[in-house]
């Protein structure tokens, strides 16, 4: 009885251990994405000493804790200044203006409130309310940044425009950033993994988002996708005479990882089908003739 007892207790432990070291296992997974967190933000923090540079280091966290969310391998450091050399440009600007943005707001608002008097406080009220605009326009401006190409003045719109339209998520999303900022202030180590577990976190919610913009045919077509969308903005362009840009990151070019997001996001599929539909109308008057 004690022979098969201590056999099964060897047994235990012997699964016990053989789960403990797997590295697939869930704590293992977990305590490797937290290690990766804190890169990112140590990467990010070295990174923003500049100033300017704010937007690109942003953007490259974002591209990177995309990608953990979704389980896909890569590599931290190596992702994060990929995506931060190829949005450098782009992301520096959009990252000034968004700090700009940031700078005005705050002191407009305390500037009012600290007035006291009845109209600047009326006025401190209206510009908490844009201001909430422009939060939820930041929370989607640099993962929009990471995953896709598009004109900076498209990427602001598309973010406030998609920000408006999932507002309970977008809400959702400002408060898990304020929640990190407060608990800083309560426990400082959690500074050492702050922006890279907001952005982190938020990705849960941008990855549900996203997918609502990514056609699911296009995932399994790969280049056939890309091609296709070149030669539909191409068109566009002889149309408007206006530069359109084929929105999707070099680094995604795989077919599982294709995206395609126009500057018509919404809307560009409208005039198509009315097109279609005008050319399918013809045809069939022309066979009644």
């Amino acid at each position: 009885m004690s022979e098969g007892s201590a056999i099964c207790e060897k047994g235990i432990e012997v699964l016990i251990m053989g789960s403990l070291f797997n590295l697939d296992n869930p704590i293992w997974r977990f305590m490797g994405k937290l290690v990766d967190v804190f890169i990112l933000t140590l990467l990010w923090a070295v990174c923003c000493i500049p100033i300017i540079t704010i937007g690109p280091a942003s953007t490259a966290v974002y591209y990177v804790t995309l990608k953990l969310v979704r389980d896909e391998e890569s590599y931290t450091v190596r992702s994060f200044f990929k995506s931060f050399k190829e949005n450098f440009k782009q992301g520096s600007v959009i990252g000034i203006i968004m700090t700009l943005l940031l700078v005005f707001f705050l002191y407009d608002i305390y500037a009012y409130f600290m007035m006291g008097t009845q109209i600047s406080r009326i006025l401190g009220i209206v510009f908490l309310g844009i201001f909430l605009l422009y939060l939820i326009t930041l929370v989607y401006v640099y993962p929009l940044q990471a995953k896709f190409y598009n004109k900076i003045r498209f990427t602001l719109r598309n973010a406030l425009f998609i920000g408006v339209k999932h507002i309970f998520r977008s809400l959702a999303m400002i408060i898990i950033a304020i929640a990190v900022i407060v608990g800083c202030l309560f426990f400082p180590p959690l500074i050492l993994l702050s922006y890279g577990l907001i952005a982190f976190l938020q990705s849960y919610f941008l990855v549900v988002i996203f997918d609502k913009y990514i056609p699911k045919e296009d995932e399994a077509n790969g280049d056939s996708v890309v091609a296709e969308a070149k030669r539909e903005l191409e068109a566009q362009e002889a149309e408007e005479g206006e530069q359109v840009h084929i929105v999707m990151t070099q680094q995604d070019q795989q077919p599982a990882d294709t995206q395609v997001f126009s500057r018509e996001m919404f809307a560009s599929r409208e005039p198509k089908e009315e097109t279609d539909s005008a050319d399918t109308q013809d045809n069939k008057e022309e066979e009644q003739k």
